[in-house]
């Protein structure tokens, strides 16, 4: 089974103009991650009605990215680090 990792690095000291920064930046990959994250729900739903009559997931890879993009976003948001995630997921 392939599994999602997420490796997040904390640090010990934080620069005052990152804490700025974050704010912005963690705006707009807020509105980008609920973005996806819409797309994300209705393919679940498709996903389990896919399992259950086909036994065939759809597109587990881009709900695995969303998944690993989310945990990368709130990490830089709730200041753990300070390397910010890129705003689409990959």
């Amino acid at each position: 089974m392939d599994s999602v990792k997420v490796e997040i690095t904390p640090g010990a000291t934080v620069s005052r103009l990152e804490v700025l920064v974050r704010f912005v930046y963690g705006t707009i990959a807020m509105i980008i991650l609920g973005f996806f994250g819409i797309i994300t729900g209705i393919l679940v739903v498709v996903n389990f009605f896919s399992c259950l009559i086909l036994a065939k997931r759809v597109a587990p890879a881009f709900i695995a990215s969303f998944i690993a993009q989310y945990a990368k976003v709130y990490a830089y948001l709730y200041y753990v680090t300070d390397e910010r995630p890129p705003l689409v997921p990959q």
